[in-house]
């Protein structure tokens, strides 16, 4: 049985309602393992309630899991799964952030009127920072995918004994400027045809806005989510399918306030005070954080590695460069993790453990095979940073 169908034949047996899942000789915790089955809920002295899912021993070296915008705890399942798999001796979490997921929205009355207040990567930092307070958590591995890769920049920042790695998935030093997220986010559709739709209806923007969905602009959404957002050509299409009534449902605040809130983010000289081991995933045919933002990070994260002397690597997945079209169309791209699992999750289990990732290289096979990924030993693109 190969890795993948392993993986998946252990996600689906631990669903099952009840269900305790023994692997490797560690016993996982019952309640809330999967993406499919219920969560957990921690109340946190920030104002939220944060959703989560949980597996491995209580005592075992804690791993926390963090999304990107409009995502949940389903775009690292499948990590999740693979990485326990691999080591169970972890405790790894899976959060859903702030407005995202099942998580609760913060209060309406203080953010709505400018919702970018409330949902800034310090602000899900202080969720993170409570979280593992609330759990007891004194150190944890911290793992996040584009908008969550800016919270674990500012925690380690922020909180440097409580982060032991920081792992950058499909980041960059700042937001501001971002063409993908300026104009193909808040430009249209959220500040064009959604306002204009709501506005139509005599919503005020944006207090009026706050808790509405993109399904009370758009009756059909979901088209538009499977056709520009929810989309990635190197995934599994049965993985993607349930995001689109899932990023329907996340509150317009949350679109509103965390997309301006990164385009105003700019961490390019915070990032030389990063004192903590780190480790940036690129995917070659990322068309939101694209090779310049790469070149952007390493020379932040160089000046860093002189300073405090820690391991920094970066590593590229994918062999074929983003195509003239600007958009990923034959390999691995922004969302590594939602193809790529397997091997980020042995790069993150080999980052934890011996502080840098394997060398084994991803990527697409030919077209339009695109979704089948293959494994090269020793051919990874594997830089350590300020050498």
């Amino acid at each position: 049985m190969t890795l993948k169908l392993k993986t998946a034949f252990w996600v689906a047996l631990s669903s099952l309602a009840g269900l305790s899942v023994t692997v490797g000789g560690v016993a996982a915790q019952s309640g809330c393992e999967t993406v499919d089955g219920p969560r957990c809920y921690e109340k946190l002295p920030t104002g939220i309630e944060m959703s989560y899912l949980e597996v491995g021993p209580k005592e075992g070296p804690a791993v926390i899991l963090i999304h990107g915008l409009t995502d949940n705890v389903r775009s690292w399942s499948t990590t999740m799964a693979s990485l326990h798999e691999i080591n169970p001796e972890l405790h790894i979490f899976a959060v859903d952030l702030r407005g995202h997921g099942r998580s609760s929205m913060p209060d309406a009355v203080t953010c709505a009127p400018a919702p970018e207040n409330c949902f800034r990567p310090a602000d899900f930092a202080h969720d993170i920072v409570a979280f593992m307070q609330s759990k007891g958590i004194e150190k944890a591995e911290l793992a996040g995918h584009s908008l969550g890769s800016f919270i674990v920049q500012e925690v380690a920042l922020t909180h440097p004994g409580m982060v032991a790695h920081a792992i950058l998935d499909a980041s960059a030093v700042s937001g501001v400027g971002n063409v993908a997220l300026a104009d193909y986010v808040l430009k249209e559709p959220i500040e064009g045809s959604w306002r204009a739709a709501l506005e139509a209806k005599g919503k005020s923007y944006p207090v009026d806005f706050y808790e509405l969905t993109p399904a009370d602009a758009d009756a059909k959404v979901g088209e538009w989510l499977a056709a520009n957002w929810v989309v990635d050509s190197a995934a599994d299409p049965a993985f993607l399918v349930p995001y689109i009534p899932e990023t329907a449902s996340v509150k317009l605040g949350t679109w509103i306030g965390a997309t301006k809130a990164l385009l105003s983010q700019d961490n390019t000289e915070r990032l030389k005070e990063m004192s903590v081991p780190t480790m940036v995933m690129w995917g070659l045919q990322d068309s939101i954080f694209v090779a310049s933002d790469q070149e952007a990070i390493k020379g932040s994260l160089a000046v860093a590695a002189k300073k405090f002397g820690q391991p920094i690597y970066f590593k590229e997945y994918g062999s074929i460069p983003l195509p003239e079209s600007g958009f990923q169309e034959s390999d691995i791209g922004h969302n590594i993790q939602w193809s790529a699992y397997e091997t980020i999750a042995k790069d993150i289990n080999a980052f934890i453990t011996t502080d840098k990732p394997t060398n084994d290289l991803v990527h697409s096979d030919a077209a339009p095979n695109v979704q089948n990924l293959i494994v090269v030993p020793d051919k990874a693109f594997v830089e350590m940073i300020g050498e």
